[in-house]
């Protein structure tokens, strides 16, 4: 199994999302954020985009209907999950 390469946090709000989808999606998602960490630079993976506006400085990873809004710490190589939610209201 290939070695962590960034370091994964989970917002309160964001892994009480993941919890209420039920264990096959919610699974889905830990798998995508797991394979995200495992990664050289997670900017630059499938399906994952800057986000401009209010939002810059964030990022968004898509996952079906869901967009996973994170942050990433370059220093510490640390991705940070602030909210999880559905594509309808994630901007």
């Amino acid at each position: 199994m290939p070695e962590k390469n960034w370091k994964l946090e989970l917002s309160k709000d964001s892994w009480k999302y993941i919890k209420k989808l039920g264990k096959r999606n919610g699974f889905r998602i830990l798998d995508r954020l797991e394979e995200l960490c495992k990664k050289g630079n997670p900017i630059f993976q499938k399906d994952v985009r800057r986000l401009e506006g209010k939002l810059k400085g964030f990022y968004r990873l898509r996952i079906g209907d869901l967009r996973v809004i994170f942050e990433v710490d370059w220093e510490e190589k640390r991705i940070g999950v602030l909210a999880v939610v559905p594509r309808g209201n994630a901007y």
